[in-house]
């Protein structure tokens, strides 16, 4: 039986240079993990702005069809209702990403349905054989213009914007000019990353095939130490982030307890984020219903809020000042009934 070929991609590779124990787990045990938010959400806005691209005429799809059609990709994988409003309705987080995803696309439809333009390539899939091992990945667009000069161009979905220095370091884009001259014979012009959340473009000039041939080495070496089997684990700052925590010497250290215990602690930051936005929404609903004319209303900083009945037998009032925060909670007055 002929031994599988080692096949590395920019991701695969970007793993094990964070921690090589986690390749392992991910490429080479297989393990499961768990699906997030943050995927589902970028792989919608990729198809959706594969379709928009995908046409046979030179005029782009209207804003409206872009819209439409980011419903009909969506993917739901890796939500979950999280919260709920101030009436005690359950908030679909699904729904809260997809709002935000209609924002974005909106803002990208807005800086390039002007100058739109059919690719040269889109969502393209390579497979080269160096020897080794096998070098995969996906260009999400090559455009070609109107000078004859070539770009390419990678979606992230990123919040946060990369500095210079890891943009430096990055091997993705050399893995795309490599990529460009095996498959078309071109050297692009320009390699860009467009980070769709700002909608703002980080644009590199060709690079020079020292850079180049660089970066392949450096893959090559990478390809060699798993070979060899070699999968220490390394800390990094997203270690409390990794689907893989309960298996890493690191983590668990022989006391899988620890690793509950922080599980426990992080779920419970998030559900005291979600319970600060649902006392936000609360307040502001009691803004509404105490109404303008009465003299004391809920605000951010300082507020007073005369006796309010609920329908368990209480009554609430909250005093709140700059210098500390007391509720203070009585007694109906005549709480059991008389005879």
């Amino acid at each position: 039986m002929e031994e599988r070929r080692l096949k590395l991609s920019y991701s695969s590779v970007s793993v094990y240079e964070k921690c090589p124990l986690q390749y392992k787990f991910l490429y080479v045990d297989k393990l499961p993990t768990i699906p997030t938010p943050a995927l589902s959400f970028g792989e919608s806005l990729h198809s959706a702005l594969e379709w928009f691209y995908s046409g046979d005429t030179p005029h782009p799809p209207t804003l409206q069809q872009l819209l439409e059609k980011l419903d009909e990709l969506w993917v739901s994988e890796g939500f979950q209702c999280l919260r709920a409003d101030c009436h005690g309705n359950e908030i679909d987080q699904e729904e809260k990403y997809k709002a935000h995803a209609r924002e974005v696309l909106t803002a990208f439809y807005y800086a390039n349905a002007p100058n739109f333009r059919l690719p040269l390539a889109l969502e393209h899939r390579f497979s080269l054989d160096l020897g080794e091992f096998v070098l995969t990945g996906r260009i999400d667009r090559v455009d070609r213009h109107p000078d004859g000069s070539y770009e390419i161009i990678d979606y992230k979905t990123n919040r946060r914007l990369p500095t210079l220095d890891q943009l430096r370091e990055d091997l993705q884009l050399p893995i795309y000019q490599f990529a460009a001259g095996e498959i078309w014979g071109i050297t692009p012009a320009k390699l860009t990353f467009y980070y769709l959340l700002p909608n703002q473009r980080y644009s590199t000039g060709g690079l020079d095939s020292e850079r180049v041939e660089k970066s392949i080495n450096r893959i090559r070496e990478i390809a060699q130490r798993i070979q060899e089997g070699h999968f220490q684990p390394s800390r990094n700052p997203l270690c409390p982030w990794c689907d893989f925590n309960q298996h890493c010497p690191l983590m668990a250290q022989g006391r899988p307890e620890l690793t509950s215990l922080a599980r426990r602690y992080v779920d419970l930051l998030r559900r005291r984020k979600l319970i600060d936005e649902m006392m936000s929404e609360l307040a502001e609903r009691l803004n509404d219903l105490w109404g303008e004319d009465l003299p004391h209303t809920i605000e951010e900083e300082d507020f007073s809020l005369c006796r309010v009945f609920s329908d368990d037998g209480w009554s609430y009032q909250f005093i709140e000042s700059k210098a500390r925060e007391e509720i203070i909670e009585k007694k109906m007055e005549d709480e059991t009934p008389t005879e």
